[in-house]
């Protein structure tokens, strides 16, 4: 059997794929919630040795709102000790891979509605290349997503509980502001320092060519999924996968002189590096970027 559809009993399904993760297990998924990672907790209490990757969604309104639950998330590195953890904004597809031999993708987020509440269809593979296609999916927008460590999802649990906690009404506006502010200062300072991680210039940190790498790495990926693209239909793109770093409000100020949004300035750094790399190239006919396929050799 190569693929079933499915369009009901949410709860077993996961917990069916779930026996079948010995050694590894993949959630990519917006949200998640406390009851589906306490049942994943009790399904790996004796697998100890088993990795797990979360691709989430923490975007502040997200995080906010609970649809991220920072409990549940601390929850899972706590069960299982080779948990990593990734952030992707604009993240709204849900794929779970289990040791790369069963991929389930569906509409049903890693939550109880998920689970129980919402009307939900997906698609069970166990076809090879079908379930190879899947984990090479999730390489690819793992690549361009932020790792989170400890630290980052404890601030944000933080950041969240003390929202909840705003005693009025007429000052949680305010709190709510200074909390999306905070939850974005978290998640920049992930992605910059996880570019930083393998880049120095003279033994220092260089975060312009850290976001420079960043917004390299992006161009490739949309580049290599949707084929070529004009600058203007990147930006949104872009901006979509990394609202931390495309702030419209800073701009590009040199001697007073104002040069436009300091973010697309450094996406057309990039794309200049990845063309002076002949990693891609421009059709100044029809206005757009494409990738630079290696050429074939017999």
């Amino acid at each position: 059997m190569s693929a079933r559809l499915i369009s009901h009993n949410w709860e077993t399904t996961f917990l069916h794929l779930f026996e079948y993760a010995a050694e590894e297990l993949i959630i990519v998924s917006p949200f998640i919630s406390r009851e589906p990672v306490e049942a994943l907790s009790k399904a790996l209490c004796q697998r100890r040795e088993m990795r797990l990757r979360c691709v989430l969604n923490c975007s502040a309104s997200h995080v906010l709102s609970g649809g991220v639950d920072g409990e549940a998330v601390a929850l899972l590195t706590k069960t299982c000790p080779q948990t990593s953890i990734f952030h992707l904004g604009g993240l709204h597809a849900k794929v779970y891979i289990a040791d790369r031999k069963i991929a389930l993708v569906t509409s049903a987020n890693f939550t109880w509605s998920g689970w129980l509440r919402n009307r939900e269809v997906g698609v069970w593979l166990d076809e090879p290349d079908l379930v190879r296609d899947a984990y090479q999916w999730v390489q690819g927008v793992q690549q361009i997503s932020t790792p989170l460590e400890e630290e980052d999802l404890d601030r944000l649990a933080q950041i969240s509980a003390t929202l909840q906690a705003a005693p009025a009404a007429s000052s949680f506006s305010t709190k709510q502001k200074e909390a999306t502010e905070a939850i974005r200062e978290v998640l920049l300072g992930a992605r910059v320092r996880a570019a930083q991680a393998n880049q120095r210039v003279g033994g220092q940190f260089s975060p312009s060519m850290s976001e420079n790498r960043i917004f390299a790495s992006t161009i490739l990926y949309l580049l290599e999924t949707q084929g070529p693209l004009t600058t203007q239909a990147l930006h949104p793109l872009i901006q979509a996968l990394h609202p931390e770093l495309c702030d419209d409000t800073v701009e590009r100020i040199i001697n007073g002189v104002r040069f436009g949004k300091r973010w697309k300035h450094m996406v057309r750094n990039a794309q200049q590096y990845l063309k002076r790399t002949g990693q891609i190239a421009y059709n100044p006919r029809r206005r757009e970027w494409a990738i630079i396929e290696p050429e074939q050799t017999d």
